[in-house]
């Protein structure tokens, strides 16, 4: 089966799980001896190895470069990033044309001018399925006037029908009919975050010498909750325990680190930078408990989920969409997004009030289990599986010219 996934970002150069969770489908499907191809935007961070030829950085990025504080968005620029970008979908055109893939795999098409493409696919006819692991449909109505995305047949969720739909969520399915009021009546299939465990090391003894080793890893920012972190490890060094915390991640260092100096964190308290992802899974072995304050919304932050099945219990926010998979109590510590409960918790940890091994094999059962790669992967593989059939390209020449049509009507109706 030939596979064309279709996503704005690929590691590298990547945000956070939804970028993490397409390279390892991608990669995987592969090992398993389809046929796939990557369409995605360029990267700028250094790579040890040459970017193999199936890996194919053809496409512009209209929005959000990772780790960039304080953009600035034009309103053409977003046009481009959520409606349509004309090189990006003559990209995908071509991609179509010379791959003629089975079925293609979208995933995060917020960044990359979505909606045209999706129209495309669409024209075309060929296969495909959509993976939101965030709201792609929300990003898009909100961002596009009900008579631009008439032009691309979108008025409502109609550019969405042909496709079978995965979420990682029902927190995120909700959330999307609520704020773009636009339902999947076809159904969706729930893919919850996976851990890839191939990798894991067996966990060092807890609370070793008495003292606490918290740990996180996310892109740093305020969603992410990294000041809440912050704040929690000042108020639980005024409570006297023994413990560090370990931050991996990018993104606005310095507002982060000059915030551990004002706050007399000294050594508490550590920016580690970044590491791959086998490398961050090695790492888990030597913590007490992973610390995820992220927002509510956060759709399934997948970091967590890594961390429990290495046996390092996970601290999270109560509603994000990652607790839907996780018991409070059994294979977590659920707070509310406050620094005050973050302390808390983590002051629970640190004194002993927590049964971590007992909770820790709980999470590792669980991801070996249910929330296992190689599950979802079964899952995945079935559905493209099943929306694979045949299909012909159409042999029109002017199909180019009609994709500009759209895209120059777009401008003008919404620019002038």
């Amino acid at each position: 089966m030939r596979i064309l996934f279709l996503t704005n970002l690929y590691p590298p150069l990547i945000i956070g799980g939804y970028e993490i969770a397409c390279a390892q489908t991608a990669e995987a499907m592969r090992s398993r001896g389809h046929e796939v191809q990557v369409l995605t935007t360029w990267s700028h961070v250094p790579q040890a190895t040459k970017t193999p030829d199936w890996i194919q950085r053809r496409l512009d990025l209209h929005w959000y470069v990772p780790h960039t504080p304080n953009q600035t968005l034009e309103v053409r620029d977003l046009h481009s990033a959520v409606c349509s970008s004309y090189s990006n979908t003559l990209h995908l055109l071509d991609a179509l044309t010379n791959f003629r893939p089975d079925v293609v795999s979208a995933w995060n098409l917020t960044g990359i001018g979505g909606l045209a493409m999706m129209d495309l696919l669409n024209h075309v006819g060929v296969p495909w399925t959509l993976y939101l692991g965030d709201r792609v449909p929300v990003d898009i109505a909100a961002n596009v006037p009900a008579d631009v995305r008439g032009i691309f047949n979108a008025r409502g969720g109609e550019v969405y029908e042909q496709a079978r739909i995965f979420s990682v969520s029902q927190n995120l399915l909700d959330e999307i009919e609520t704020e773009s009021n636009i339902s999947f009546p076809q159904g969706a299939d729930i893919v919850a975050g996976w851990a890839d465990l191939s990798q894991s090391l067996p966990h060092q003894p807890y609370l070793q010498n008495g003292k606490a080793r918290f740990v996180a890893a996310s892109s740093l920012g305020p969603h992410k909750g990294t000041e809440l972190i912050v704040e929690a490890s000042a108020q639980l060094q005024a409570s006297g325990v023994d413990f560090s915390v370990d931050i991996f991640g990018e993104g606005d260092l310095p507002r982060y680190v000059d915030m551990a100096k004002r706050l007399r964190l000294g050594e508490r308290v550590r920016f580690l930078g970044s590491l791959p992802y086998m490398d961050l899974l090695r790492a888990y072995s030597g913590y007490d408990a992973f610390l995820c304050p992220t927002w509510e919304r956060d759709p399934f932050p997948f970091a967590p989920l890594g961390a429990a099945g290495c046996y390092t219990p996970p601290i999270l926010t109560r509603n994000c969409g990652t607790s839907e998979r996780l018991v409070d109590g059994v294979h977590c510590i659920k707070i509310e997004r406050t620094a005050e409960d973050l302390a808390r918790a983590m002051a629970e940890v640190a004194t002993g009030r927590v049964d971590l091994g007992k909770m820790g094999r709980a999470g590792r059962r669980l991801v070996e289990g249910d929330l296992s790669f190689e599950r979802h992967l079964d899952k995945m593989e079935h559905a493209f599986e099943e929306s694979a059939r045949s299909w012909e390209m159409p042999h029109d020449p002017k199909l180019p010219l009609l994709l500009f049509l759209k895209h120059n009507l777009s401008v003008r109706l919404r620019f002038g």
